[in-house]
């Protein structure tokens, strides 16, 4: 695959991930919905590591929008975003409800840099 033609399928890749997990995102409200976004991120990673191993994407972009591809990236990612965030804005999170604040929290180690 062409490098023009594998960018353009990793970004139709991250543009499905992302509003599929943005809808997940937006139903969270109490546990079995925190659980079914959780499993959502899941099946997700799970796509991008398959997209993964059939076409490699190089160091610079990952399938499905993955920024953090290790567990440690992933949660470092996901506490630099809440503390970044609330630098500028304390009340970030802060009127949330718990349970989405949490999964936004997740959400961001997949992204967040």
């Amino acid at each position: 695959m062409a490098d023009e033609e594998l960018w353009d399928e990793m970004d139709k890749s991250a543009a499905t991930s992302s509003a599929l997990l943005s809808s997940a995102l937006d139903s969270v409200q109490d546990l079995p919905s925190f659980v079914r976004f959780i499993d959502a991120l899941r099946k997700d990673r799970e796509d991008a590591d398959r997209k993964e191993a059939l076409q490699p994407s190089g160091p610079d972009i990952s399938w499905n929008g993955w920024e953090n591809n290790s567990i440690a990236t992933f949660l470092v990612s996901a506490v630099a975003c809440v503390e970044d965030n609330g630098r500028h804005n304390p009340a970030f999170l802060a009127d949330e409800n718990p349970w989405k604040a949490a999964a936004r929290i997740l959400y961001a180690g997949k992204y967040y840099e």
